[in-house]
């Protein structure tokens, strides 16, 4: 009877927590949907764990810890408007595989500093902790004009 009623329990509360694909997926959802409004910076923010890293491969960068990656994002500088519509991206996939989501999309056109940027295609990676929490990110962003964003570290070389 112990083993009946233990194994009932086990089985109703597998049922009640979510599969980790879908939290991750469900994380990820709302991850960019914060970004996509880019309005709160310190909401986007609490997705990193402290210690995250975020890798710009194009630009070159690697971000350590919340602080850096904030400065990087930077909402709060420079002159943007969107110039169509009022999302900063669009999302076209998920892909989730145990730790990891890549997703993949386009930053919609916008202006900044009165020069105007994009569309730009992405693959944005993340692998999350124990937390649900991202720990390193990877942006491969098609950046154009290209002539603006030629220099930097190159990151075939790590």
């Amino acid at each position: 009877m112990l083993v009946i009623i233990t194994a009932f329990f086990f089985l109703s509360s597998c049922a009640v927590i979510p599969h980790k694909k879908e939290v991750l997926k469900a994380v990820s959802e709302e991850y960019f949907s914060v970004y996509a409004t880019r309005t709160d910076l310190k909401r986007l923010m609490s997705f990193y764990a402290e210690d995250a890293q975020l890798f710009d491969i194009i630009y070159g960068n690697h971000l350590e810890g919340q602080k850096q990656i904030s400065d990087f994002f930077a909402w709060d500088q420079g002159q943007f408007k969107l110039i169509d519509g009022n999302r900063v991206l669009t999302v076209t996939q998920h892909i989730v595989d145990k730790d990891t989501v890549v997703t993949e999309g386009v930053f919609n056109a916008f202006e900044f500093n009165g020069q105007t940027m994009g569309p730009w295609l992405f693959i944005i990676i993340q692998k999350f902790d124990v937390n649900n929490k991202i720990i390193k990110q990877t942006d491969w962003i098609n950046y154009t004009p290209r002539s603006q964003f030629l220099g930097g570290k190159n990151m075939n070389q790590q």
